[in-house]
């Protein structure tokens, strides 16, 4: 395997497990009664770059001069983690699979 797909490929169980095990900690923090489990909670609750790293990072986002070009940079470090970490993944494979020679 080509390092590209590597690293798509380690990406991708990344971020699906980081999925996983949010989804096991909510579901062991409600109560017995599993009629009580919401499967449409709030995407809040999941992780993001913003959370994870210190604000000053981010400072960069608002001196962008175009503002729809700013507001893509503004969703990409709000999106959650482990979604971006699936996007990204996916997208090194497709790349791997369509420009890697064999």
């Amino acid at each position: 395997m080509k390092k590209i797909n590597v690293a798509g490929m380690s990406s991708l169980i990344g971020g699906i497990c980081l999925w996983g095990f949010h989804e096991l900690g909510s579901f062991m923090g409600k109560s017995g009664n599993l009629n009580a489990y919401n499967k449409a909670k709030n995407v809040d609750e999941h992780k993001a770059l913003y959370d994870i790293l210190h604000e000053d990072n981010f400072d960069w986002i608002d001196s962008i001069p175009w503002g729809l070009m700013r507001e893509g940079a503004d969703y990409v470090v709000n999106m959650p983690l482990w979604l971006l970490m699936v996007i990204v993944g996916s997208f090194l494979l497709i790349v791997g699979g369509i420009f890697v020679k064999k």
